[in-house]
């Protein structure tokens, strides 16, 4: 199975405007769940959070110019790597296997004075207890920085490592062949890597219903499921 990695599109060059991005600062209580989200909990009775607005660092009048099945967060909102998508998007995913933990919550979005249904995608939850790193085979994948290849026990190894690697050339370790022992159609590398990775079939899906937002790029190194 062949991977891509997978991006929001947020600069649009020939329209000469920056996407907007989605931000909370009316949801009532905001602040006190996206803290919480931040640092990885997942709020299994969280309310409905309304309402979200998009938001850019370009004129107002820009803000509401694109509307897409994806949008980063701006200003009162759980930040880090969690998407901030539509109902059909969210519809689709949930045809995919995702890596744990994950969680969706439910939103309201206010685009030129409608409300619509959007949902937070939450994928940084798994970050933080380092819980999808079980599904990485250490032992069986490569990692490199100046031409060295470096191989690890165990993410903890791994973390030792790249610690060590950092104070010597201020740079992280990079992947060279990851090893899932699992397979997935969506799996953030955080952190052993910024990149979210997809499978082709899920790619495939994206485009083929037109869920808008997203670009897709070839990976640089080897992605292997056992």
């Amino acid at each position: 199975m062949k991977y891509y990695k997978i991006k929001i599109k947020r600069r649009f060059e020939e329209e000469d405007k920056v996407l907007g991005h989605a931000n909370g600062q009316f949801v009532s209580n905001g602040a006190f769940y996206f803290d919480k989200m931040r640092k990885g909990e997942i709020i299994e009775d969280a309310p409905i959070f309304d309402y979200f607005h998009l938001q850019s660092f370009g004129e107002e009048k820009d803000w509401e110019w694109r509307l897409q099945d994806v949008h980063n967060f701006i200003g009162e909102s759980p930040s880090g790597n969690n998407f901030y998508i539509s109902e059909n998007f969210k519809i689709l995913l949930e045809n995919f296997k995702i890596t744990p933990k994950y969680h969706f919550y439910e939103t309201r979005l206010l685009y030129k004075g409608e409300k619509l249904k959007y949902w937070i995608f939450q994928f940084i939850a798994s970050y933080r207890k380092l819980n999808k790193m079980q599904y990485v085979d250490f032992p069986k994948s490569i990692f490199y920085i100046h031409n060295q290849n470096y191989s690890a026990k165990s993410y903890e190894e791994w973390s030792d490592i790249n610690e060590e690697m950092y104070d010597k050339f201020n740079e992280d370790l990079k992947i060279k062949k990851v090893v899932l022992t699992e397979f997935f159609d969506f799996f953030p590398l955080n952190p052993i890597s910024s990149d979210i990775i997809v499978s082709e079939n899920l790619k495939k899906a994206i485009e083929e219903n037109n869920i808008t937002g997203f670009e897709f790029f070839d990976i640089d190194y080897e992605v292997v499921v056992e």
